[in-house]
């Protein structure tokens, strides 16, 4: 098993089979369904197929229903995942992440504020 922060920001899946990951802090995150998916990123195009995808270790899965939030009148996005949000270093990171602009949930900063932080998102790392 390796750490792999070079593939950070890479949706990956073993051939032929149904499970998707996210790479993020050099390991792969099960994005646990569709609507979690679809709640961050842009589209289902770009998935890279790796049949040595099980060489990377294994992080804990993305939560249920994980999205991309942001105070409103402030420029900081976060990915809210695992009771934690993760601030999104710059557009570069998102852009790397695959993560979606327009799914951006826009919030009371008192909401943003009340969620622990979590280690920053950021590419390169």
């Amino acid at each position: 098993m390796a750490i792999r922060k070079d593939l950070n920001g890479l949706r990956m899946q073993l051939p032929g089979a149904p499970a998707i990951y996210l790479i993020d802090q050099g390991m792969k995150r099960h994005i646990p369904d569709p609507t979690t998916y679809n709640n961050l990123f842009r589209d289902w195009s770009g998935i890279v197929q790796d049949p040595h995808l099980n060489n990377i270790d294994t992080g804990t899965p993305l939560s249920h229903g994980a999205v991309l939030a942001q105070a409103q009148g402030d420029a900081a996005v976060y990915l809210i995942d695992q009771g934690v949000k993760r601030h999104i270093a710059s557009p570069a990171t998102m852009d790397r992440y695959y993560l979606d602009w327009n799914k951006i949930q826009h919030v009371a900063p008192i909401l943003i504020r009340s969620i622990q932080n979590g280690p920053t998102i950021a590419w390169p790392a």
